[in-house]
């Protein structure tokens, strides 16, 4: 996870250097003539400035993703930064709400058009079944637009239903208005932990940490490769522009070769792509760890188990104020009997037992 990044940084500032960029306009032929008399000395200056890169991105990983998240501190840049950025995504999500409808309107309008001609063939052969679309209830109608879709007749209407469809796979990754990030990998966090837990009445950026350490190791291991891709992710894309930025810094005077740079940037665009796809991936398998592991949770800090959802939200009300360090919060505990696993006391050993 730290030494390819670094290893692409470190092989592009070889190449520019080795090529005479820091001099002068770049020649490919002197980078070929000194790629082919490369010396072992030069290798293990590579390999050695690689590792020392790796050692220093890796303590910084969590400040790259909140960085890429949209955490830009509070100065006048900063804020005035956040301010456009977050505009730009409410305005966004109120496109896609009024795309969303626009589509629906447009399709039902198709199928309103096939119910009206069945109601018209039906009328003209028996005019007793006949049942006039116009006076259905809103919801009888929609009930029947939407079973119309499963037949032949609705083709016309198929395209306009399928990018209806995906608009709200784009809207889930959006938390509320007053909630949203700058940034659309901030936006696909905050989604997530705003929404995973709910409708448990569970707090996911609270609760993760207790359950990841008491999860099983078949759980961690999925949570730990989703989120080791997230990592790789953010790191390359860093890195990326990082070389954008050195590269820029390089060939700034030297015309066409300038464009060398939209290289690396194209890169650190698609690792960002990538990115947000990996965060999406990664909260989801924290929601199901969730999922599967709260009553572990509650077995764990000794509370008592719940018998139905509602008692379970309501406890978990109180727990969360718990775990907020609220010092009025009541919770009635359940001990478990000695010798079970979250008593932290093993059963006593019967006599003769080795």
């Amino acid at each position: 996870m730290s030494i390819l990044p670094a290893l692409f940084l470190s092989a592009w500032t070889f190449f520019l250097i080795e090529s005479g960029a820091w001099w002068g306009p770049p020649s490919l032929g002197r980078l070929a003539h000194e790629l082919t008399t490369v010396k072992v000395s030069d290798v293990a200056w590579l390999l050695l400035g690689t590792v020392l890169v790796a050692l220093f991105l890796h303590p910084l990983q969590l400040a790259m993703t909140k960085i890429l998240e949209g955490y830009w501190g509070s100065s006048r840049i900063a804020v005035a930064l956040l301010r456009r950025r977050i505009t730009h995504h409410r305005k966004r999500f109120e496109r896609l709400l009024a795309r969303r409808d626009e589509l629906e309107q447009r399709r039902n309008r198709v199928l309103t058009k096939l119910l009206v001609g069945r109601y018209l063939r039906a009328l003209a052969d028996d005019p007793a079944t006949a049942q006039d679309p116009i006076k259905w209830d809103p919801e009888q109608l929609k009930r029947e637009l939407e079973n119309l879709m499963f037949s032949t007749e609705a083709h016309r209407a198929s395209g306009t239903h399928a990018a209806m469809a995906s608009i709200p796979a784009l809207l889930a990754h959006y938390p509320d208005p007053d909630r949203m990030m700058p940034t659309r990998l901030g936006n696909t966090l905050r989604s997530a932990e705003d929404s995973i837990g709910r409708q448990y009445a569970l707090d996911a950026v609270r609760t993760t940490p207790y359950i990841a350490l008491i999860a099983p190791e078949t759980h961690l291991s999925y949570l730990q490769d989703a989120r080791q891709q997230l990592d790789t992710s953010v790191r390359l894309c860093v890195v990326a522009l990082l070389v954008t930025a050195e590269t820029v810094g390089f060939l700034c005077t030297d015309g066409w070769w300038l464009l060398t740079a939209l290289g690396p940037y194209f890169l650190a665009y698609i690792a960002y792509r990538a990115s947000i796809a990996a965060a999406a991936e990664y909260m989801e398998m924290v929601r199901t760890v969730l999922d599967l592991n709260r009553f572990k949770l509650y077995e764990s800090l000794h509370l008592e188990q719940p018998g139905d959802t509602e008692a379970e939200r309501a406890n978990n009300v109180k727990l969360m104020d718990l775990l907020a360090g609220d010092d009025e919060a009541n919770l009635s505990y359940v001990h478990p009997v000695a010798g079970t696993p979250s008593t932290g006391d093993s059963a006593s050993t019967p006599p003769k037992t080795p």
